[in-house]
């Protein structure tokens, strides 16, 4: 029989915090830290060393399965691609959230790249309702709709192919 030791009033909270947290969102280990750090700056007295509990915290949720950067990128790689959002840009999201970029970089290396930017700049057009999906009463405003096709994260040529493409041939792309 293993005996457990008991938690502090103020690691029982962290816990709670990051639990609570956690079955809101998924986040990377990274922003959790960040998280935590701030409600324990705000919650617990400034003499109380909070580092070793946010990372004993962290450990704990890891082992129940609550947080993994791996799963973290896959699902928010397929959340952006189905948005419309570039590589960059679902990139430049998640290095803002502080995961590893080798993390990142995995995950993109398990797709088609360019076949997922064409589906995901298509995606946006859509979205936008610019290129193929243009109101017909609408004059084309063709730099106008590549520029935003190109602060989305796309490259020019791509952003142009979307825009001036035949719609069947841009339609038949997002069925697949």
């Amino acid at each position: 029989m293993s005996i457990i030791p008991s938690l502090s009033r103020e690691e029982s909270w962290m816990r709670k915090s990051a639990l609570h947290y956690l079955g809101q969102r998924s986040t990377s280990v990274a922003n959790l830290r960040q998280v935590l750090l701030r409600r324990a700056r705000r919650k617990l007295e400034p003499e109380i060393e909070v580092a070793e509990m946010i990372e004993r915290t962290i450990d704990y949720c890891r082992q129940l399965g609550f947080i993994d950067d791996a799963s973290f990128v896959e699902a928010r790689l397929h959340a952006g691609r189905s948005r419309g959002f570039s590589a960059r840009r679902i990139g430049a999201a998640l290095a803002a959230k502080g995961v590893d970029r080798t993390l990142v970089a995995q995950a993109l290396a398990g797709e088609d790249r360019d076949a997922a930017e064409e589906r995901a700049a298509a995606r946006l057009a859509q979205r936008r309702r610019i290129g193929p999906w243009r109101r017909t009463d609408r004059d084309a405003e063709l730099e106008r709709e590549i520029a935003i096709l190109a602060r989305g994260g796309f490259a020019v040529w791509l952003a142009r192919r979307i825009v001036t493409a035949d719609p069947d041939e841009i339609r038949a792309l997002l069925e697949v």
